[in-house]
C-alpha cells in the first residue's frame, strides 16, 4: 500500500472516529439535558397541582379537582396526570371517587421512600416518555398548615404522590436532527480534508514515494531516476538536491567509460552550458613541473581576453594562490584576466601532483557572478568527481606514450610506426 493511500485511510479513520465521538457525546448531552428539563417541568407542574388542590381544599371544591387535573394535562402537555392518596389519607378521607388508591410499583416506591422517581421509557409506538412521580409530604409550618386537615398524619409523612408522563418527542426530534447535521458536517469535512490533502499534502506524499524509489535505484547503481515535483519549499529543495546527486553520479559513471580526457572536458562543458546556464567559460589544464597552461575547452559564445591564453601558469592567480578568484572581491584582483566592464571568476582544482585545472568564467553582469557563486559547490562536485578519472586518463596516456618512445633517445619506436600505419589504413 502506497503512502498516499495510507494517509487518506488514516485521515478518514480519524475523522470518522471523531465524528462518532461527537455524535455520541452530543446525543448523551441532549438526552441528559432533555431529562433535566423534563424533571424541572414535572416539578413545576407538581407544585402547580399541589397549590391548585390546596386551593380547592380551602375553598371546599375538592369535588372539582379532576376538572382541574384534566385542564392541567391539556394545557401543560402532560399525560396520565394522577393524584394518589397515601394509606394515611385513605384512612382519614376514604379511597376517593376516581381510584386514587390504584398504585403501581413506582407509586409504591415513592410512597415508601418519600423521594421522587424519574424514569424514561419507550412506548409501543416508539416514542420516548418521562415518567415522573413526586411525593406530597406533610409540612407542619406552612400556609395552610397540612396537619390542620390531615390530623392523623405527622410532619414528614407522605400524604400522596403526583404522577405524570411527559412526552420526550421534541427532545428526541432535536437529537435526531442534530445527529443528522453532525453526520452531514462530518461528510463535508471529510470531502474538504480529502480535497486539501489532494491539493496540498499529496505532492509531499508523491515526493516521498519518488524519493524512496530514487534511493532504491541508487542503491542498485542506477542514478537515472529523476524526482519531479512542483514544490518550492524545503521539500522541493530536497528533491532538487537528490536530482543533482543523481546527475553527478550519472556523470561520473559516464566519464569512467570515456576513452580520453577531451571527451570528459566536452561533457563538463556541456553541463556548464546547459545545466548551469553559463555562457562564457574556459577550462585550462596546467602542468605543475613545466608551469604550462593550455586551454582544453572553451565556450564559443565570446572571445576571451589574451590573458586567458598565456602559457605561463605563474600568471594565473587562482593557480598560484590555490583559491577562488572573483573580480567583485577587489578592483583588478587579477591583472591577467582583467577587462574593463567585465566580471570574472576562476576556480582552481588539483587533479594530481603533476597537473591542475582552472575554470575561468566571464560575464558582464554582476548579478550573474553572484548567481554562479551560489552554484559553485555543485560545479565543484562535478569537477572533483572527474579528477580521479582525469588522473587515470593522464597516467594511461603517459604509459601509452612511454611504450611508443625509446627510453634513451626519446624517439618514436617501431610500435609507434605500426600504430600510425594501422590508423592510416583505417
Amino acid at each position: 500500500m502506497g503512502a498516499n493511500k495510507k494517509v487518506f485511510m488514516i485521515v478518514s479513520a480519524m475523522l470518522t472516529i471523531l465524528s462518532l465521538a461527537i455524535i455520541i457525546y452530543v446525543s448523551i448531552s441532549i438526552k441528559n439535558y432533555s431529562k433535566h428539563r423534563a424533571i424541572l417541568h414535572a416539578q413545576s407542574i407538581a407544585e402547580a397541582v399541589r397549590d391548585g388542590l390546596t386551593s380547592h381544599m380551602v375553598n371546599g371544591t375538592m369535588d372539582k379537582r379532576f376538572l382541574f387535573l384534566n385542564n392541567m394535562s391539556k394545557h401543560q402537555n402532560v399525560q396520565n396526570l394522577r393524584v394518589l392518596r397515601s394509606k394515611t389519607v385513605i384512612e382519614q378521607f376514604g379511597k376517593g371517587e376516581f381510584e386514587e388508591y390504584a398504585y403501581d410499583d413506582i407509586d409504591k416506591e415513592v410512597l415508601s421512600a418519600g423521594r421522587a422517581i424519574n424514569r424514561i421509557y419507550t412506548t409501543k409506538e416508539g416514542y420516548e416518555m418521562m415518567r415522573t412521580t413526586i411525593p406530597y409530604i406533610a409540612v407542619k409550618y406552612a400556609t395552610p398548615n397540612c396537619l390542620s386537615c390531615h390530623t392523623t398524619a405527622r410532619a414528614g409523612d407522605v400524604l400522596g404522590v403526583i404522577s405524570m408522563s411527559l412526552p420526550m418527542a421534541e427532545a428526541q426530534q432535536v437529537r435526531t436532527n442534530l445527529t443528522l447535521r453532525i453526520v452531514a458536517i462530518s461528510i463535508l469535512m471529510l470531502i474538504f480534508v480529502i480535497f486539501i490533502a489532494d491539493r496540498y499534502i499529496k505532492p509531499y506524499i508523491k515526493l516521498f514515494d519518488d524519493l524512496d524509489e530514487g534511493i532504491s535505484k541508487a542503491y542498485q547503481g542506477d542514478f537515472s531516476y529523476h524526482v519531479s515535483t512542483n514544490l518550492s519549499d524545503e521539500a522541493g529543495k530536497v528533491a532538487s538536491r537528490l536530482n543533482e546527486l543523481s546527475e553527478i553520479f550519472r556523470f561520473k559513471k559516464t566519464i569512467e567509460q570515456d576513452g580520453d580526457k577531451d571527451t570528459i572536458y566536452r561533457r563538463l562543458g556541456h553541463i556548464l552550458a546547459h545545466s548551469f546556464g553559463i555562457e562564457n567559460f574556459a577550462i585550462m589544464e596546467i602542468e605543475s613541473k613545466e608551469k604550462s597552461r593550455v586551454v582544453v575547452y572553451e565556450s564559443t559564445q565570446q572571445q576571451f581576453p589574451d590573458g586567458v591564453y598565456y602559457n605561463n601558469a605563474n600568471n594565473c592567480r587562482a593557480y598560484t594562490t590555490d583559491s577562488d578568484v572573483i573580480s567583485t572581491d577587489f578592483y583588478k584582483i587579477c591583472e591577467t584576466c582583467f577587462v574593463q566592464e567585465c566580471e570574472f571568476l576562476c576556480l582552481p582544482f588539483n587533479i594530481s601532483d603533476e597537473s591542475s585545472l582552472v575554470l575561468h568564467i566571464r560575464t558582464k553582469d554582476v548579478e550573474e557572478i553572484k548567481r554562479i557563486q551560489k552554484i559553485v559547490p555543485i560545479i565543484t562536485n562535478y569537477i572533483e568527481l572527474a579528477e580521479p578519472v582525469l588522473e587515470t586518463k593522464t597516467l594511461m596516456q603517459a604509459l601509452q606514450e612511454s611504450t611508443l618512445k625509446d627510453g634513451l633517445t626519446s624517439l618514436y619506436n617501431r610500435r609507434f610506426l605500426d600504430n600510425y600505419i594501422n590508423e592510416l589504413q583505417l
